[in-house]
């Protein structure tokens, strides 16, 4: 089985509300996305120059942080991150700084984690309403720490990094302790159960979604079949699973299925990449697409199988980074859209 390359995953926080100054004058547009009869509402929920991606809904369902590229600027003081008090409601907030990005929602009182970019990736918290970092550990935990989540609880932590070579997820206590590596992987996701990880591992020739049980440490694969399977994410009752798949064999599109695998849906279509869905408490599913964002006309959005076989080839640029996106689309907007669920 061939093994993961190691991701280089770098995000960062915004100083200033400023687009990007590489604006160029032959923009064009892009088709999509498209919604098939399995969801409606579909809604642009940003529409800048610079590159929008790794939406996280508040748990009160209000606000909205998420992490932009700007090309304007250079290494990795091209990602920060924003937030939308409302998220219908345009504009932004600026947070701390550069040098951050992966934001995940702690609680409904404005605590938040990330990935700050020090020598090492390094995971950190601060408040929306205070300025400030504190970091989860006092020093790296790997390579690239990246991918942190709290638990429903809020005493654990999970996140990835690359460990001699391998990513790997990685489970701590919030205060940073107890450190146990559990399993090949990346991008995990908690279930409202608390006792329940969802991750894409490499499964022969293609990315598949797991399910790890932490009170028995079995692993569950879930998805099959010559396709990629990515980006897995929870329905607020954690009885569904939205994902994203290239089932065409050419760009990646939001999918829907029951939590077992099965009863596998299409949620959008046409010719643009989706990425990095976040489904919210509000029940609408919140994702970064390709679909009519601003770019230059020479430049091509790769498609995702390419970007996929890239990793897989070990052909991989320092900038292409796990959640499959961020780095390889020249532009990406927030959208969001509601799944008709069939129970």
């Amino acid at each position: 089985m061939k093994k993961i390359i190691t991701i280089i995953v770098v995000t960062l926080l915004l100083t200033s509300c400023g687009s990007s100054k590489n604006k160029r004058s032959t923009d064009t547009k892009l088709s999509g996305p498209q919604v098939t009869s399995s969801a409606r509402e579909l809604v642009r929920i940003t529409n800048d120059v610079v590159a929008e991606f790794q939406p996280c809904l508040s748990p009160d369902g209000k606000k909205l942080l998420y992490v932009i590229r700007d090309d304007a600027n250079s290494g990795n003081g091209k990602w920060s991150i924003r937030l939308k008090n409302d998220v219908m409601l345009p504009g932004f907030t600026p947070l701390i700084g550069k040098k951050t990005g992966a934001p995940t929602w702690i609680n409904d009182d404005g605590d938040f984690m990330f990935t700050y970019y020090s020598t090492n990736p390094i995971i950190a918290t601060s408040n929306i309403k205070r300025l400030g970092i504190t970091y989860v550990g006092q020093n790296a935990y790997g390579d690239y720490d990246n991918s942190a989540m709290a638990s429903p609880n809020g005493e654990k932590i999970v996140l990835t990094t690359s460990l001699q070579g391998e990513r790997s997820i990685c489970l701590v206590n919030r205060d940073g302790s107890s450190f146990t590596v559990l399993s090949e992987g990346i991008n995990p996701k908690w279930h409202p159960n608390g006792t329940t990880l969802l991750y894409s591992k490499l499964s022969g020739d293609y990315f598949q979604l797991f399910e790890l049980d932490l009170n028995t440490y079995q692993s569950t694969q879930i998805t099959t079949g010559e396709s990629h399977y990515s980006n897995g994410a929870y329905s607020p009752d954690g009885k569904h699973i939205t994902f994203i798949a290239n089932k065409d064999d050419k760009f990646g599109h939001l999918f829907l299925m029951k939590r077992n695998g099965r009863s596998v849906t299409q949620l959008t279509s046409g010719e643009s990449n989706e990425t990095q869905p976040f489904w919210g408490t509000d029940g609408y599913i919140y994702f970064a697409s390709t679909a009519g964002a601003k770019r230059a006309e020479k430049e091509k959005s790769r498609k995702r199988k390419d970007i996929l076989n890239l990793i897989l080839s070990g052909k991989t640029t320092k900038g292409l980074q796990e959640e499959l996106g961020s780095y390889s689309y020249p532009y990406s907007d927030i959208w969001r859209v509601k799944p008709l669920i069939v129970q």
